[in-house]
C-alpha cells in the first residue's frame, strides 16, 4: 500500500478582492497535487469578496475561511498565512496571483527529493489579462541557496532575491516555525528568506509557473505599506511617526543584521553575518543606498525642528524614531557620518525634555 501525500496548507491572504478572488480559489482547486486544504484569510474586506468566498466554501466543504475584524496590513497577513493550519507544507498566496495547475505537485517534487530543502518556489511571469503575458522574471531572480555551507547559502539569498515569485513557494513548515516574527520593516521577506536559508536549502523550478498580475510596486511605496502606523492608519508625517520608510534599500540590509542578532547561533557566528550583511548589501545597492543616504541628510534639518518645537512625551519618542534611522543608515554606510545628526538629536532632546522638567520644578516650588 502506497504511503499517503503530504498535505500542503494552502493558505490564501485577501483584501478586497472581490474582481479576482473566484479565479484564484479555482485555480487552488484546480492543483493536481491530490493533498491541498485551503484556508481563506480575510484581511477586514468591506465589498463582496466574502460573499464570493462563502459561495465556494458552501459548494465545497474543505474550504477553511479566517476572517480578521480589520485589516492589519501584509506583515501580519503574511505571518497568520506562515502559521495557520497542521500540515506539514506550508504555501503562503496571494488572491491576486495565479500558478499553473501543476505547481504544487513540481514543487512537492523538489522537496522531498532533498530533505534538506525547506522551501521550493518556480519562475515566474507577469500578465495583465489571463492571455496577455507582460513580461517574464529573469532566470537570476531564481534562488538556489543550496550545499551544507550555512553562510553560503545566506550570502546568495542576500545576493540575487528580488521578484516575489522567490518568496511566495512552498515552505517545510519545521522550518518555518524556526523563523523569528516578522517586524513591519521594508524588505520583511528578504529577511524572512535569508534567515530561512539559515535552516535549509532554497531550490526553485525553472519553468514559469507563478503568474504575477500586474508586477511589483515602487520601493517607496512598498516601505510605507510595510510600516505599522501605515498598517493602521495612522499617517506618517506626524510628529509620532517612525522615520525608517525613508530609506527603504538601507531599512531592508539592517533589517537583516536585527534578525541575525537574535538568531539561535553562537555569538562568532551572528558577528560573522551581519558584517556580511553589510559587505553584501554594500556591493549589491550602494549607489542607491547613497541616493537615500542623502535625502535622509536633506531632511534632517525639518525633523529636528519638529523635536524642538514638540511637547516632551512627543520629544521622546521623535527622537527615538529619528535615533533608529541614522543608527540603521550609520550601520550600513559608515562613511556617510551621521554622528554629527544623532548628537543634535541627542542634544535638542535632552534641551528640551530638561527645560520642562526645570519648568515644572519651579512650578512646584512657586
Amino acid at each position: 500500500m502506497a504511503a499517503a501525500l503530504p498535505n500542503v496548507d494552502v493558505n490564501l491572504i485577501t483584501y478586497n478582492n472581490v474582481r479576482t478572488i473566484g479565479e484564484t480559489i479555482e485555480n487552488v482547486l484546480a492543483q493536481t497535487w491530490p493533498a491541498v486544504s485551503l484556508t481563506v484569510i480575510d484581511n477586514g474586506s468591506d465589498d463582496k469578496t466574502m460573499e464570493v468566498v462563502e459561495n465556494y466554501a458552501a459548494a465545497h466543504p474543505t474550504i477553511r475561511i479566517k476572517r480578521n475584524r480589520h485589516n492589519v496590513g501584509p506583515v501580519a497577513n503574511v505571518q497568520r498565512a506562515f502559521w495557520f493550519g497542521d500540515a506539514d507544507f506550508v504555501m503562503p498566496k496571494t488572491s491576486d496571483d495565479l500558478v499553473s495547475p501543476e505547481y504544487i505537485e513540481r514543487l512537492m517534487a523538489v522537496l522531498l527529493a532533498f530533505p534538506d530543502c525547506v522551501m521550493c518556489h518556480a519562475a515566474g511571469l507577469v500578465f495583465t489579462t489571463t492571455d496577455h503575458v507582460d513580461h517574464y522574471y529573469p532566470p537570476e531572480h531564481l534562488l538556489n541557496a543550496t550545499g551544507p555551507d550555512v553562510m553560503a547559502r545566506v550570502q546568495h539569498v542576500m545576493q540575487h532575491y528580488t521578484s516575489a515569485p522567490s518568496f511566495w513557494g512552498v515552505y517545510r513548515r519545521d522550518a518555518v516555525d524556526r523563523l523569528s516574527m516578522m517586524r513591519y520593516r521594508a524588505g520583511f521577506d528578504h529577511v524572512v528568506l535569508a534567515e530561512l536559508a539559515l535552516y535549509g536549502e532554497i531550490r526553485h523550478v525553472p519553468e514559469p509557473m507563478y503568474w504575477r498580475r500586474g508586477g511589483g510596486k515602487p520601493v517607496l511605496r512598498l516601505a510605507r505599506a510595510t510600516t505599522e502606523q501605515d498598517n493602521r492608519g495612522v499617517p506618517l508625517d506626524d510628529v509620532l511617526a517612525e522615520q525608517r520608510w525613508r530609506t527603504p534599500l538601507i531599512t531592508t540590509a539592517y533589517a537583516h543584521m536585527e534578525a541575525f542578532a537574535k538568531v539561535p547561533l553562537p555569538l562568532s557566528q551572528r558577528q560573522q553575518l551581519m558584517r556580511l550583511v553589510q559587505a553584501v548589501f554594500r556591493m549589491r545597492w550602494l549607489p542607491l543606498m547613497q541616493g537615500e543616504a542623502a535625502q535622509l541628510h536633506e531632511a534632517i534639518p525639518k525633523l529636528l525642528n519638529d523635536i524642538a518645537a514638540a511637547q516632551p512625551i512627543e520629544v521622546a519618542w521623535l527622537a527615538r524614531t529619528l535615533t533608529e534611522v541614522l543608527v540603521g543608515a550609520q550601520a550600513i554606510l559608515p562613511e556617510e557620518d551621521f554622528a554629527r545628526e544623532l548628537l543634535e538629536v541627542a542634544a535638542i532632546s535632552g534641551e528640551v525634555i530638561h527645560s520642562a522638567t526645570v519648568s515644572a520644578q519651579s512650578s512646584e516650588i512657586a
